[in-house]
């Protein structure tokens, strides 16, 4: 439990966690099924001109088991992974911190999902889904302190936060373009998946 006293502090960040997925000119030949849409999944800075490399070890992103390789495990920036797909699934994404404290790990429980033409609109080629995850972490000690703020983060007036009982807490925030139509969430295996370790504000 934290006996939020002075001369505690707080320090903040924020990630944001998103996906495009565009519609193929033509479906791939070489996979069965063919697949119709290439996607990026990222992990970025909220601030543009921040560097994650000071703040984060690693990201592993979990895959739906058709792919192979389905844990990719980047250790630099940019943690994004490019693939190809045919249906959106629950893609899992583990971020590790650099610090020795515990919680050194965050997981968010992320849904890909591919969208397909509106009707109407066939030239409706693209989409973008980004959300913001803020990270709060209670009297970090120096060294880490320091790299969250290179990274972006920002001290926290104390004054304005109740009392928690974690070392670190993490918020979500979406913000969801206008709800496009969806392919067939054909790749989770596991509709009924563990409820999600964040808190939705939205």
């Amino acid at each position: 439990m934290i006996d939020l006293h002075d001369d505690n502090e707080i320090v903040k960040i924020d990630l944001l966690v998103g996906h495009t997925s565009t519609i193929r000119a033509e479906p791939t030949t070489t996979h069965n099924p063919p697949r119709t849409h290439d996607w990026e999944v990222y992990v970025r800075p909220a601030d543009a001109h921040s560097d994650l490399s000071c703040l984060i070890q690693r990201c592993v992103f979990y895959l739906h088991p058709e792919y192979p390789d389905k844990k990719r495990e980047l250790k630099a920036t940019p943690f994004v992974i490019q693939e190809s797909g045919y249906a959106g699934f629950h893609l899992p994404i583990e971020i590790f911190f650099r610090t020795e404290k515990a919680p050194k790990k965050f997981r968010i429980e992320y849904d890909l999902d591919l969208h397909t033409n509106v009707e109407g609109h066939p030239y409706h080629q693209k989409e973008s889904y980004v959300r913001k995850y803020r990270y709060t972490f209670y009297d970090p000690d120096p060294d880490f302190r320091q790299k969250i703020l290179a990274a972006g983060g920002k001290m926290k007036d104390i004054d304005t936060v109740s009392t928690n009982n974690n070392d670190s807490i993490v918020e979500e925030e979406s913000t969801p373009p206008p709800a496009p139509a969806s392919a067939p969430s054909e790749y989770d295996p596991d509709p009924a998946r563990p409820d999600r370790d964040l808190k939705t504000l939205f």
